[in-house]
């Protein structure tokens, strides 16, 4: 593979796993012998490259590691929230909480508030087309 599509490529990996700018600069920097300009201009220049490098890789594989990943560290919460004193079980269940709603995104499920909200929007515009159509006759009549 081309050294800079895999140095980019490794790019996102790292800043999937959390690494800062900063971070990946200095790592990749030091490992493809490249300059720390090359790979900020990596990191301003993304719009273009991203798209055509994923295009390049198997989304179904990278969404099961994504989910994989997430289960990981819901998992790891799961055991911290277990073990935590009283003050700190609401910042691990708040991190549970989070990973879950991340993952219905992911995989493109609603949550059941998004649903309820989407219910209460649809009465509410129901209400509002009846309520102008009942207007809009009374006009007429006038």
């Amino acid at each position: 593979m081309n050294e800079v599509l895999e140095r980019r490529l490794e790019f996102l990996k790292l800043e999937a796993k959390g690494f800062s700018l900063c971070e990946i600069v200095k790592l990749l920097s030091e490992k493809y012998q490249t300059s720390e300009r090359n790979l900020y201009y990596d990191a301003e220049t993304r719009e273009t490259w991203q798209p055509v490098l994923t295009q390049l890789l198997d989304l179904d594989k990278a969404r099961l590691m994504v989910v994989n990943r997430y289960d990981y560290l819901y998992r790891m919460a799961s055991l911290h929230f277990q073990t935590a004193s009283e003050a700190q079980k609401p910042v691990y269940l708040s991190k549970m909480v989070d990973i879950t709603e991340r993952l219905l995104a992911l995989l493109g499920l609603e949550t059941l508030k998004e649903k309820q909200d989407h219910k209460t929007k649809s009465a509410r515009a129901a209400n509002e087309i009846a309520e102008l159509k009942v207007l809009m006759e009374a006009k007429k009549l006038l």
